[in-house]
């Protein structure tokens, strides 16, 4: 729901060490220790930007009376622990308040004002130089001919696509279809599990595995580095901005479709998150 929302990240390696260590062993205690809320099986494909901040699913549409009892049973098959419920709940509205009433209109702005070509050029580069999250995630996942693949679309798309601004990797079948890799992906494929549910203002729903992932992905993401290099607020917010605004019109998108006819939408948010972890686990 990748993880609407973008933060700004900055910060050396030693910065981003501590926290993402600490916050994996976390990760590994068991899920038993609180009362766990249910969930649906997946019902959609995960989100290919990767941040998976904004779940990406079809939400149970609203119905009425017994009907309405039946579509809230659905949530009875995957299992995620969500001891912090109430303040969950609490942050979630508060997000849904920001996404209404501040990000939705503000992503409607940029489409208007931006030219698709250019978005998409925005798009390419920074999806481009986020290269190194998925070169070594494949890697450390075992999946040396991905992580090969992955570095030949670089190679094409930062050479021929001019920096990445083009995508004439898509033309080759080879390296079209590579999927994306995370962190996140990575634990989960480890055998790490969720730990428990949690939802970030404005960033949306996560658990303490993914939250560790967010940390390693800052730390593999070029964008990081150069604002680390160098420093400063506004330099910071000048080399983040576009890629966080870039996400934002897809990642309203996915936030209206699992919510606006759900019976509970922070059940349906919560579901549909954990569906497209265990899809992005399954590529």
């Amino acid at each position: 729901m990748r993880r609407p929302a973008a933060v700004l990240q900055g910060g050396g390696m030693r910065c981003w060490l501590m926290p993402l260590l600490a916050i994996a062993c976390l990760a590994t205690l068991p899920a038993c220790a609180s009362p766990r809320r249910k969930t649906p099986e997946p019902i959609a494909s995960p989100v290919g930007s990767g941040k998976g901040v904004l779940p990406s699913a079809t939400a149970p549409a609203a119905t009425t009376g017994d009907a309405q009892e039946d579509d809230l049973d659905e949530y009875d098959v995957v299992e995620i622990a969500d001891p912090l419920e109430p303040v969950n709940r609490a942050i979630f509205s508060f997000n849904h308040v920001l996404y209404k009433g501040v990000l939705r209109p503000a992503s409607k702005g940029y489409e208007f004002l931006v030219p698709s070509l250019v978005r998409k050029g925005i798009h390419n580069a920074y999806e481009n130089v986020r290269f190194p999250v998925r070169f070594v995630n494949h890697a450390l996942q075992g999946k040396f001919d991905r992580a090969g693949r992955e570095f030949e679309k670089f190679l094409v798309n930062s050479v021929l696509g001019v920096g990445g601004l083009m995508k004439p990797s898509d033309k080759f079948p080879a390296l079209a279809g590579v999927p994306a890799a995370s962190t996140g992906q990575t634990f989960s494929k480890w055998g790490i599990d969720h730990g428990f549910y949690f939802v970030i203002p404005v960033l949306g729903p996560s658990s303490v595995r993914d939250t560790a992932g967010l940390v390693g992905d800052g730390a593999l993401n070029p964008v990081s580095w150069v604002a680390f290099a160098f420093g400063g607020s506004a330099w910071t917010l000048a080399v983040t901005s576009p890629d966080t605004v870039r996400s934002w019109p897809d990642q309203m998108d996915q936030y209206d479709t699992v919510t606006k006819e759900a019976v509970d939408r922070y059940l349906a948010a919560r579901s549909s998150y954990v569906q497209y972890r265990k899809a992005l686990k399954e590529r």
